[in-house]
Order: C-alpha cells, then structure tokens, then sequence
C-alpha cells in the first residue's frame, strides 16, 4: 500500500510540474531586407532553455517554466535583443515577429609595416620597379614578365595557363630565390617553387617591387641564395 501510494504521488507531482511549463515561439527577420535570420541563437534568461532559427526564421522553446521570463535573441552581425514575455502554463506563447538591426562591427586598423633598400644607400645591388612602370611593361605579358629587363633577371611564360611564369635571378632558379609580397614570403614551404597564377591581379595591387640581386639576409625562412624580390601593394 506503501509503495502504491508513493507511486501516486510521484506521478502527480510530474503532472503538477508538467502543467507549470508551457513553451515560447515567435519569427525572427532582418530589419533591413525584412528576410528570416537562419541560425540565430534564442535563449531564456537565467535558464538553460533555448533554441536556434530555422531557415523560415521561425523558432519554439519548449519546457519553460510558467510566467514572466526574458527572451534574449542573438546572432552575429546584429544587435542583442531581450524581450519579457508572459509565459502560460500548459500553452504556446507567440511573441509574434522579432526585428533584429544590423550592428557595425569596428576593427583596430591594420599598418603594413616592410622594409625597402635604399637606392645608393643601401649596400647590395637592388632595382626598383614602380607603379608607372608596371602599368607600362605589362601589357599582355605575366606579373614576372615586368622584371626581364631588369640587369640579371630572366623570366619568361610557362605552362601556357594564365599566369604561370617563370623567374631567374643571376641563373638562380624560382626555389632559391625569395619572394616576398609585403614582407610576407610566397615560396612553397616545401620546395620553394613561387605559383604565381595564385596572386592574378597583382599588377594593380603593386605600388612598387624591388630586386636584390645575390644572397640575402632575411628573418624568415626563404630560399634567398639568388636573389629577393621584394613586392610591396598599394596602401588604398
């Protein structure tokens, strides 16, 4: 009888704790296009509740306990909402559409900070390419192609697929001659090799570009026993 009576009584209390939850739905939208916000994270403040958007936007957060609570709306890109809402027992409680606005996210500015030889000042043998040169020599010619005037450089087309070239420096192959762009070294980690149909676009990117020619000192890792080629972009 005992046990019986126990077993009652744990049942009404999961029914009692049952009926005193209901749950929350409502739509979620951008406030600019009036589109649903997919993937947003909804939540009930002070409670491990929630939910995520689905691609209609459309949300529901079962089991929450009843009355007054606050549902917090997040999602990257848009600004924090928390909207209070009465929760009833046993019921759906509809919020109806939720806007959210976009929020400017602001970011430290970036310097590009790279080190140039000095023409007459510097000791080793370094020649400059500028802008105006550049948009001169290229033509229908690959981004290497602009130094092969230049005293001991050689480069030429290669692979005949858009921007493949190849680049010699005083008889030095690709692998031993360092390219950097911004300070920042392009040679394949594993053989050196410079794939200079990854940079298309370079040409107008380039505010100038310096050749050193011969071995050179450098705080990176880069095979610059040939010679450096130094590309430096435009700030704006």
């Amino acid at each position: 009888m005992k046990k019986v009576f126990t077993a009652l009584l744990l049942c009404a209390v999961t029914v009692f704790a049952y009926a005193q939850t209901g749950a929350v739905s409502g739509m979620l939208t951008d406030g600019d296009t009036g589109e649903p916000i997919f993937g947003a994270t909804i939540a009930i403040k002070g409670l491990a509740k929630g939910a995520i958007t689905d691609f209609d936007g459309s949300f529901t957060i079962t089991d929450v306990l009843a009355g007054p609570q606050t549902v917090i709306f997040s999602y990257t890109g848009y600004e924090s909402q928390e909207i209070p809402v009465e929760v009833v027992s046993g019921e759906t409680t509809s919020i109806g559409k939720v806007v959210c606005r976009s929020s400017a996210i602001g970011l430290t500015e970036v310097k590009v900070i790279a080190s140039v030889a000095i023409s007459r000042q510097t000791p080793v043998a370094v020649s400059t390419v500028g802008a105006k040169q550049i948009e001169a020599k290229i033509g229908s010619q690959e981004f290497p192609e602009i130094l092969k005037s230049t005293p001991g450089v050689y480069a030429t087309k290669e692979g005949g697929g858009f921007g493949d070239g190849r680049i010699n420096v005083r008889g030095f192959s690709s692998e031993n001659v360092a390219v950097l762009i911004n300070g920042v070294p392009v040679n394949d980690m594993e053989n050196g090799i410079v794939y200079w149909s990854n940079w298309a676009g370079l040409t107008d990117a380039t505010s100038f570009m310096q050749v050193q020619r011969g071995l050179g000192a450098s705080k990176v890792a880069v095979p610059s026993i040939g010679g450096t080629i130094n590309i430096l972009s435009k700030a704006t």
